[in-house]
């Protein structure tokens, strides 16, 4: 069980940290790539999590050196994504960890999702009801790796970045905590896994 006594909040990714969603998206990217003709690379793209979709259809015509129209490939994945009825299950390690530490720390989200989503996802759960905060794609200029997600779910928190955890199940997301001085638990096919420390 992570050590949490020395913090004052902590902070969550919410895809594939909180709530397993990445089989949602993973279907609705290949669901698009099928569509448009593009190869579809599962552990690549989840690697990716953590991006919001628009940037994720950036480094995919990046990577195949494509000149498809990036708003529909975006568009399409995202339609794909709000038709799947049922986003996933609540990730039990993590979620039972936040049930544990709610009355006790102050607690916030920082995803890459656009908040239309991120509500999609926690509407079937009763997560928001033990956060304080969420910060979205929508939020911020400069998402994951970028610090700013966390920071900006630091400082509604009100707290001070060293002060604050980060529980994330990307390396996109462990570089966006870092960055924001925050020590890092990384999150692994549902279980808690290694630390990471800021510095």
């Amino acid at each position: 069980m992570p050590k949490l006594d020395k913090y004052k909040g902590i902070i969550f990714d919410l895809d594939g940290t909180l709530v397993n969603s990445m089989v949602a998206h993973a279907h609705a990217w290949e669901q698009t790539c099928q569509k448009f003709g593009i190869p579809y690379d599962k552990e690549w793209l989840d690697q990716l999590g953590g991006m919001p979709s628009r940037k994720v259809t950036q480094e995919i015509l990046k990577r195949y050196d494509l000149t498809l129209d990036a708003q529909q490939i975006t568009s399409d994945k995202i339609a794909n994504f709000e038709a799947i009825e049922h986003k996933g299950d609540v990730i039990p390690e993590t979620y039972a960890l936040l049930q544990q530490q709610y009355q006790l720390k102050k607690i916030g989200i920082g995803t890459g999702a656009q908040a239309k989503h991120a509500r999609a996802i926690l509407k079937t759960t009763d997560i928001p009801s033990m956060i304080r905060t969420i910060v979205t794609s929508d939020d911020v200029e400069n998402h994951k790796p970028n610090p700013d997600t966390f920071l900006k779910v630091a400082s509604q928190l009100e707290l001070e970045p060293s002060d604050c955890v980060v529980f994330e199940d990307t390396i996109i997301g462990q570089h966006a905590a870092t960055s924001a001085g925050m020590d890092c638990y990384m999150v692994e096919n549902g279980q808690i896994t290694k630390f990471v420390p800021a510095s």
